[in-house]
């Protein structure tokens, strides 16, 4: 990973600064509203400061600076959400060499559904949608969009471009590799990005266990058949 690195916590949490990370965490939940709603550039510290409910210096005391802070916020959602897929993770890089391809479609699928359960089976956080959807609009420190991308959105992309790969016989990193794995991974990200317009297109308010078992259905449907299509011949 390039960039700056999140800065820890400059006290232990024990004795006088038993609520170090209490504070530390309730910054950074503020500085993801005020991220969010305003961008990196136009937020300022203090305005965070207000809606954390901390005295201004405990910003720089916690994080240094806005962009450490920034740096700390993209850290909280990598934190929040890898969890969610390492143990698929492990388990594809395990099966990947010796698997069939009903094997790998059936990882990819399992993949997929494990992104659309992080999209819509937890809970909806509009702060955290805002934050990210800015930093692929590429606003904000680089040194974030690395942090997200090395530590969780590399990961499940490289994940299914090994599927693929094994499927096809052709290279993981290979520019059709790429791509096909890029193009399965928008379905999903789909319903991340345009959510809005995707609830307003088909008259959603929420997305239900019925809706999200549709969802599911659909997208194995999609990859099933095009991971099909682009099997080597044996």
């Amino acid at each position: 990973m390039t960039g700056k690195k999140v800065k820890p916590l400059r006290h232990s949490p024990d004795g006088g600064y038993a609520r170090g990370d209490e504070t530390r965490q309730r910054i950074i939940a503020a500085a993801l509203e005020v991220f969010g709603e305003q961008g990196f550039d136009a937020a300022t510290t203090r305005q965070i400061a207000v809606r954390a409910g901390v005295n201004p210096p405990a910003l720089p005391y916690y994080f240094e600076n806005k962009e450490g802070l920034y740096l700390a916020c993209a850290a909280s959602l990598v934190s929040g959400n890898l969890p969610a897929f390492e143990p698929l993770l492990a388990r594809i890089h395990q099966q990947v060499a010796s698997a069939t391809p009903e094997a790998c479609i059936d990882l990819f699928c399992q993949l997929m559904e494990a992104v659309l359960d992080r999209i819509f089976g937890t809970p909806y956080a509009l702060p955290q949608h805002l934050f990210n959807a800015r930093i692929q609009l590429g606003q904000g420190p680089e040194g974030a969009f690395r942090l997200m991308r090395d530590q969780l959105g590399e990961k499940l992309h490289h994940a299914g471009a090994v599927l693929i790969a094994r499927i096809s016989a052709m290279p993981a990193e290979s520019e059709q590799t790429q791509l096909r794995t890029l193009a399965l991974f928008g379905q999903v990200a789909t319903f991340h990005i345009m959510r809005r317009s995707v609830f307003d297109q088909l008259g959603w308010h929420e997305v239900d266990a019925r809706r999200l078992a549709t969802l599911k259905q659909m997208t194995r449907e999609h990859c099933r058949t095009l991971m099909q299509s682009w099997a080597a011949p044996v």
